[in-house]
């Protein structure tokens, strides 16, 4: 974990105080549980500070429990564009407080069509207690809504095969000046060893800090799910390979926030990039 000092006095470092416990209560109490691996934290504020996009204290801790994710992951595919497990410790814009929030098994249930299964929702919710122990519990915000109109998913079909359509897709992330790789997660291979088989399925995540910090500068929950970029490469059952990401104007929807220009340059730019990288207009691109 690395904090960055700010260059950018709009947002004074005192606001940070809080929300930076926090986020290091959280980082803690993963690492402290053998069946967790931290993935990566990702501190939008000070990157985007440093971007030249100064906003609000947000940092995201994206983490593991790698069979609870096969779990999921064999009744829809998709759902990697949730996972892994992730919280975000942030100031909330309306009391200028430090608070932390997650999603509920409720929004991945509904948004993926997964199964009402005991085992996998109390593994999912225990998880998240894990990551919160000890945190006040008026500190610990939720989300108005757990459903969305549609799955906020836009999907490209690739005429290539899986290897080369996830080099297309690294090369052109790697070609945007102002975007940042955090990893890759293969599903398929580390489900495998929880005794489920998944066509190929990897997930690429990625982010562009200054543009970032602009979509997220009215609107810091939009941490935890929109930013950093969560794209996923899949097999279907015929062997057609796709590409599936977040519709971030959906997600800004069902947050009940801003999907204001910034947002919407870069839900445009993600299209384009991406359907170009395929040699696909993007008007071909499906949304669910």
């Amino acid at each position: 974990m690395t904090f960055f000092l700010l260059r950018d006095e709009s947002v004074s470092a005192s606001r940070f105080v809080e929300p930076d416990k926090l986020f290091v209560a959280l980082e803690a109490n993963v690492r402290s549980q053998s069946d967790f691996e931290v993935m990566v934290d990702i501190d939008h504020a000070r990157l985007g500070a440093k971007a030249g996009s100064p906003m609000p204290p947000a940092h995201v801790l994206i983490w593991s429990d790698p069979e609870l994710e096969a779990s999921i992951l064999k009744h829809n595919p998709l759902a990697a564009v949730d996972l892994p497990l992730r919280v975000l410790a942030y100031e909330d814009k309306r009391t200028g407080k430090a608070a932390v929030i997650a999603n509920s098994y409720d929004f991945l249930a509904q948004r993926h069509s997964l199964p009402d299964d005991a085992a996998i929702r109390s593994r999912y919710e225990a998880a998240i207690s894990k990551a919160t122990k000890g945190i006040p519990k008026d500190v610990i915000a939720t989300f108005s809504s757990n459903s969305m109109p549609d799955a906020g998913l836009v999907t490209l079909t690739s005429r290539h095969d899986f290897a080369t359509t996830e080099k297309r897709i690294l090369d052109a992330i790697q070609a945007q000046s102002d975007t940042v790789s955090f990893g890759t997660v293969d599903f398929a291979r580390r489900s495998k060893t929880y005794g489920v088989d998944l066509r190929p399925l990897r997930l690429i995540l990625f982010g562009g800090p200054g543009p970032g910090g602009k979509a997220m500068a009215s609107a810091p929950t939009l941490g935890l799910d929109a930013f950093c970029q969560k794209l996923v490469i899949w097999q279907d059952e015929d062997g057609t390979v796709r590409v599936t990401f977040n519709d971030l104007l959906a997600l800004a929807e069902r947050q009940n926030v801003s999907g204001g220009l910034p947002l919407q340059i870069i839900n445009r730019r993600l299209k384009e990039t991406f359907s170009a990288a395929l040699d696909e207009e993007p008007r071909n691109a499906t949304s669910e």
